[in-house]
């Protein structure tokens, strides 16, 4: 999880302007009951952004087989 959280930095500081503090504070990972994941974003960003960040979400998140 540590690139997890390396990727996200990333995006934050590459949108600086937009972002106030920590971007992994702006969203929550939920786990849904069928084990699928949904992001739940507490603060406003732009959907670039979300886009982002979704990408990386279903990159560490989502297992491929």
């Amino acid at each position: 999880m540590d690139e997890y959280h390396k990727e996200i930095a990333a995006i934050g500081a590459k949108n600086a302007v937009e972002i106030t503090g920590d971007l992994i504070d702006y969203y929550k990972i939920m786990q849904r009951p069928n084990e699928s994941y949904k992001i739940v974003w507490e603060k406003k960003a732009s959907t670039h952004i979300k886009h982002k960040v979704t990408a990386v979400v279903k990159k560490y998140f989502i297992p491929t087989f």
